[in-house]
């Protein structure tokens, strides 16, 4: 165990490439779909507004799922009164 790593606790490389595999597959459908799918006049406007509404729902769930630092929270609280963390 030099420098403190424990071999046995670190990430398969394997299993690393097969989640990027599967989320690059998964973030490319949807535009994929967007711009096969739909009739030939609509397919710029509906991919557009297929990748912004999937970056809006990324960016959402992201920032739903990690916890605030704290520097945010007293930030929001003096912003909002302290109800607003109840």
């Amino acid at each position: 165990m030099e420098l403190g790593i424990d071999p046995d606790a670190l990430t398969n490389p394997w299993h690393a490439a097969g989640a990027s595999f599967l989320a690059f597959t998964a973030g490319a459908l949807l535009p994929l779909l967007a711009i096969v799918l739909p009739p030939p006049a609509a397919r710029l406007w509906i991919t557009v507004l297929s990748v912004l509404a999937a970056l809006a729902l990324t960016g959402w769930s992201s920032a739903r799922s990690a916890p605030p630092p704290p520097a945010a929270r007293s930030s929001a609280t003096s912003r909002a009164g302290p109800w607003r963390w109840r």
